[in-house]
């Protein structure tokens, strides 16, 4: 049996537990740096954050915030 090996952000989230899972469309994007798990640090309506757009600074990204279409967005594998 032949193992697929995992890019970086497929291995960070297969690792890393999310705070929550949403159908948000950063959600699928390589860029999107999420909540962990039992942090304590970002408000609840948070998803995560966006490391491309805004670089240097971090770009809040809260669960309702309706994205449709990103300048930044690249899928996931």
């Amino acid at each position: 049996m032949v193992e697929k090996k995992l890019t970086p952000e497929e291995f960070r989230l297969k690792i890393l537990e999310p705070a929550k899972k949403t159908d948000h469309i950063c959600w699928t994007c390589k860029h999107l740096k999420p909540v962990i798990k039992g942090s304590k640090l970002p408000p609840a309506d948070l998803i995560g954050w966006c490391k491309k757009l805004h670089w240097p600074f971090y770009w809040c990204i809260p669960e309702n915030l309706v994205v449709k279409k990103c300048i930044g967005y690249e899928r996931i594998g």
